[in-house]
């Protein structure tokens, strides 16, 4: 599978072995550092027995080890080693310098042997042989004979995970159940970083209590939860769901205050499993943002306001903050700090996340300027850890007429003034890199990131030619400074694919060139066992080479029609717009194949990732393929004034968003109503018997628990749709932004505009006259504004999680029905 790179030498001496290790342990600020031979591995039984079935609770055997000679000298971080043991107790000896190095170790043992893959959608451990198989002594990924331990170690010593607003799109209604899942992953994918994000509020408010400030000085400073990544960033402010809801502001506080509660128990979990598992937390730095209300108990500091952000109106941004530079800047910082390791029960870390300037304008842009407020931040930091690492998303450096080069080099020279560390997540290099015009980051400490889906778009995407070259090319351009690769993406369950692979490239060799077909069928192997047939490793290479190897230079997925306004042209380029850069009919013929495999088989034998697979790659032909072609014969018909015409297509619009609703719906992964139930979940994240109540003498018109369910389930509904207060605005606002394909919105939020559309279409033929796009807008901004006050499950065939209905067999009737369809609009015909 994989090739030597030109340009590279082989080493085999025991020098050069002896001199890679001394450098590993000797190098300093390394996550897992801790790790020692001494450490209890007893949480890596743990995953094991939350994951395999129980034939492999006793087949391994752990040790951290300190002295395993890496690979090669790039591959010298978290180094692991896999062998079988001669023994009847155990049957595979696991060693790694790091809990980091063990838990990939245990991945490449189910990789390798098992043939099986945890991802998001699901997995076939249930599948594994009774009998546990020992490692064979044929690597798949590198075809190579070893017969004495198979040896693995990462480029780089940070191995990192999602981003600030991850926080929001995916993981706001998470339980501790869900968690649980996703930390187990993180291990065996070799993450060792991750932003801690969840509960932060919880220091905050008692933070600003300490200054003297109330609830109600909070209120207007605080979010929802939906919204509460963008209100630590300094971007939003304040809750509005009171308005959509027509409610109590002063219950909508109470609610808010209960959820900042149950997150903090949420977060207490969350951090002990990441202490056992030995993946290093980023903690929330003090930002300086603050409630407006802080400004008038210290009036001889600097506030300011910060710039407005994405056309919100100002009471929701501009965002006051403390001006770095002041003294005051320093004072909070620390008690801030201080206050948060004393309620994490002295929880220690030495990365703390800080983004001063996230899609904002900074108040001033000169070179001096900009050095000075870095300075003081990083000094502030250093007040209570010497040893501290400013992380930070470089996402703010894509203002490139305000970050000159002469301004971002003054921006880092702040911090290297003082002798500060820094580590700058480049958050979607696979897109939109900023290390190619700052020459690495100016030589501070960066991360190369996959984030691939803004605005937590699904459709399938990716670019896989630059994902499987360019990461090592950098490496090899950077290899002092790029100290980290990683998974930043907005939102998961889409294009697992894609990210697993940037997961793997920290552990593959820079100078062996990967193959993509093989890399790619390896993956499908372990994801169907024996379902992976020959069709079925055709048809993804197919996708491999169309859906994922963007070439138009576009930076996230395209949003099918279905997500947007209807109008007369519906076709455009802008970010995140509706045109598809692959070839339609290689791509219907990927689905062909696919559906045809599935088909042959019982629904039951069907593994739950091929049922993912099938439903999202039906999904992408609906979608993507046909709603398009019927669209324009649907605009076709109203410019000819042919009323039967528009009827006809209008109904065909009609039934095919109603089918691809009721496909979404046998998936959760894919179903708004699990979104919705989630929300209304997420008032108890830990699961214990703690009941939610609320004080008795708040009177008949106070909080319950029905009107904090409402609440929360509001923040779901608004962040998927409006994103925001308003549900419309100027090219740029975010009404549709995080827009899903979703069973349940698909047919009662989106069907809705579809068939206002189709009547005033057949109205304005009937009567003569033109389409009225400013009405048809005011009616339908109306109808939108009472779909997001409404209660879920109230309406016929809204449901929590699913139909009920089985993925393969509505698949099967959806290709019966579209397929003929499909593959005339593909190759360019009419509908």
């Amino acid at each position: 599978m994989v090739t030597k790179r030109s340009g590279t030498f082989s080493w085999a001496t025991l020098g050069v072995v002896a001199v890679v290790l001394l450098q590993v342990l000797a190098s300093s600020n390394v996550v897992g550092a801790a790790s020692t031979a001494g450490q209890s591995t007893e949480a890596l039984k743990g995953v094991v027995q939350r994951l395999l079935p129980r034939a492999y609770h006793n087949v391994f055997e752990f040790q951290l080890v300190s002295d395993i000679a890496p690979p090669s000298p790039e591959n010298k971080y978290d180094v692991y080693r896999v062998s079988n043991k001669n023994s009847t107790t155990t049957r595979i000896l696991i060693e790694g310098t790091s809990f980091s190095a063990l838990g990939r170790g245990l991945k490449y043992y189910l990789d390798q042997a098992g043939q099986v893959e945890l991802t998001w959608s699901g997995n076939r451990f249930d599948e594994l042989p009774r009998t546990p198989p020992k490692v064979p002594d044929l690597e798949l990924d590198t075809n190579k004979v070893v017969t004495t331990g198979h040896v693995r170690g990462s480029i780089v010593p940070y191995r990192y995970y999602t981003n600030v607003v991850t926080f929001g799109y995916q993981f706001v209604f998470w339980d501790w159940k869900r968690w649980e899942r996703e930390l187990d992953w993180m291990l065996l994918n070799g993450i060792n970083l991750l932003p801690a994000l969840v509960g932060q509020e919880y220091v905050f408010r008692q933070f600003y209590y300490n200054l003297g400030l109330t609830d109600q000085d909070l209120d207007s400073f605080f979010t929802g939860p939906s919204f509460m990544p963008w209100q630590r960033m300094g971007n939003l402010q304040g809750s509005w769901n009171h308005d959509l809801l027509n409610s109590s502001a002063a219950n909508e506080l109470v609610y808010k205050n209960k959820w900042i509660d149950a997150q903090w128990d949420l977060q207490q979990l969350i951090l002990t499993r990441m202490k056992d598992l030995d993946i290093t937390a980023i903690l929330p730095a003090f930002q300086a943002f603050v409630p407006r209300a802080l400004v008038n108990k210290f009036p001889d500091a600097v506030f300011k306001n910060s710039s407005q952000w994405s056309f919100f109106p100002e009471e929701h941004t501009s965002v006051t903050y403390v001006l770095q530079t002041d003294p005051l800047f320093t004072q909070l910082s620390t008690q801030f700090l201080q206050l948060q390791q004393q309620l994490n029960k002295d929880y220690k870390t030495h990365f703390y996340l800080l983004d001063l300037y996230n899609e904002l304008t900074p108040a001033c842009v000169t070179p001096a300027c900009l050095k000075d407020t870095t300075a003081s931040v990083t000094k502030a930091l250093q007040s209570v850890d010497k040893d501290i690492v400013w992380v930070m998303q470089g996402w703010f450096l894509q203002n490139a007429a305000i970050w000159t080069p002469e301004a971002t080099r003054a921006y880092f020279d702040g911090i290297h003034s003082v002798n500060g560390s820094t580590f700058v997540l480049d958050l979607a290099a696979d897109s939109l890199p900023t290390w190619p015009s700052t020459d690495g980051f100016y030589g501070n400490d960066f991360g190369w990131s996959l984030l691939s889906n803004f605005g937590a778009a699904q459709g399938l995407f990716g670019r896989l030619p630059m994902l499987l070259t360019v990461p090592f090319q950098t490496f090899q351009k950077y290899p002092k400074n790029l100290k980290g690769m990683g998974v930043t993406t907005e939102a998961i369950n889409n294009n697992e694919y894609i990210y697993q692979t940037m997961l793997e490239l920290p552990w593959h060799n820079p100078s062996e060139i990967i193959d993509g077909q093989k890399h790619l069928e390896q993956f499908i192997r372990r994801r169907y066992g024996a379902k992976a047939t020959a069709q079925v490793q055709s048809a993804w290479n197919k996708l491999r080479q169309t859906v994922w190897d963007c070439q138009s230079g576009q930076f996230s997925q395209s949003k099918s029609f279905v997500e947007k306004k209807p109008a007369l042209n519906m076709t455009n380029t802008d970010w995140l717009g509706t045109t598809f850069w692959y070839n339609k009919t290689i791509v219907v013929d990927a689905w062909d194949q696919l559906v045809k495999s599935a088909l042959i088989e019982h629904h039951a034998k069907v593994p739950k990732s091929f049922k993912f697979d099938l439903v999202d790659t039906t999904r992408e032909v609906l979608l993507a393929v046909v709603i398009p072609a019927l669209h324009q014969s649907l605009v076709d018909g109203y410019e000819a004034k042919d009323l039967k015409k528009i009827k006809t297509y209008g109904r065909q619009i009609v039934s095919l968003i109603q089918d691809a609703d009721r496909l979404l719906n046998t998936n959760p992964l894919f179903s708004f109503g699990a979104w919705v139930r989630d929300a209304r979940r997420s008032l108890n994240p830990v699961g214990n018997k703690k009941q939610v109540t609320f004080a008795k003498h708040s009177g008949p018109n106070g909080p319950t628990l029905a009107g904090y369910q409402h609440f929360l389930e509001s923040n779901a509904r608004d962040l998927v749709t409006w994103w925001g207060p308003e549900g419309t605005g100027p090219p740029g606002a975010l009404p549709d932004y995080a827009s899903k394909q979703w069973g349940g919105l698909l047919t009662s939020y989106y069907l809705p505009r579809w068939t206002l559309f189709i009547s005033q279409l057949e109205a304005a033929v009937a009567t003569n006259t033109a389409w009225d796009r400013e009405d048809y807008l005011v009616k339908n901004l109306a109808r939108e504004a009472k779909w997001q006050a409404e209660v879920w499950g109230r309406r016929p065939g809204e449901t929590w999680e699913t139909n009920g209905q089985e993925s393969v067999e509505v698949v099967r009737e959806l290709w019966n029905k579209y397929r003929g369809l499909a593959i005339k609009v593909a190759a360019g015909g009419k509908a």
